[in-house]
């Protein structure tokens, strides 16, 4: 059910919904998300950085969670929004919630920076939701933001699960690389780099990492072959970047 939801997004209200995110990532998002169903990560999603809802809503269909969604942003308390990104708007993100026939009962609204969240509140959440199966972050763009959301992620996250860090190239904001790469020289981390694609880095907890790499590149070279799928090394993990063909209009397989 949650496929033909996420299907009927991508194909059309996901145009309408502001925001950054390209429907072409869902071609290796998919993979993905079957692969942590398989390995029992069925669980609700999250995001630090909402703007509009473009790519959380897309989340929220994909994994079809009932409720304890969570959704982070400062929203109207622009004077937190440090790196001057795309001020998110709550009335606007409500609206896109009931457009794409999300009720606001499947959504937990957090209005607070994310600088502000304490080990007791991840211990709080991951209570509640029971962890999540898929975290977002695309919150402030600045490195000690970025490590910041990484390490509550992590928190937070299911070991089944997956974290996108968004903007992980994008020259206009050079500190979320910055981050990732402090962060990684000085820590061993739970979750390490699995792939890139359309201006995501996706993270995968270690233990997960080869069933999950597999996973994605047999689907991708079995599905999409105009898909560009080079192996690559991230801070010594074997990683993909795949880069669609954006000429295309296919997000997912077609149902059979």
């Amino acid at each position: 059910m949650q496929l033909t939801e996420l299907r009927e997004y991508l194909g059309g209200d996901f145009a309408k919904v502001q925001g950054w995110c390209l429907a072409h990532l869902w071609q290796s998002v998919e993979p993905l998300r079957q692969a942590v169903l398989a390995a029992g990560g069925n669980g609700p999603v999250a995001e630090i950085g909402v703007f509009h809802g473009k790519f959380f809503i897309a989340l929220v269909k994909a994994m079809g969670a009932a409720a304890e969604n969570y959704a982070i942003d400062v929203f109207d308390q622009q004077q937190f929004n440090l790196d001057k990104a795309g001020p998110g708007n709550l009335q606007k993100f409500k609206d896109n919630l009931a457009l794409t026939g999300v009720a606001q009962s499947r959504v937990t609204i957090l209005r607070t920076d994310s600088m502000w969240l304490t080990r007791a509140d991840a211990e709080r959440i991951r209570t509640a939701s029971g962890g999540f199966s898929m975290f977002s972050v695309d919150g402030c763009h600045l490195a000690e933001h970025t490590i910041n959301d990484l390490i509550f992620a992590q928190e937070v996250t299911l070991p089944q699960g997956v974290i996108f860090i968004d903007d992980y190239y994008n020259a206009d904001w050079p500190g979320v690389q910055e981050g990732i790469a402090k962060y990684y020289l000085n820590h061993a981390a739970r979750f390490v780099p699995l792939f890139y694609s359309a201006n995501k880095l996706v993270l995968c907890n270690l233990s997960y990492h080869k069933i999950y790499l597999e996973a994605v590149g047999a689907h991708m070279r079995k599905h999409f072959p105009e898909t560009r799928v080079k192996p690559v090394k991230r801070f010594g993990f074997d990683t993909l970047t795949i880069t669609p063909n954006y000429q295309s209009k296919d997000y997912l397989v077609a149902p059979a």
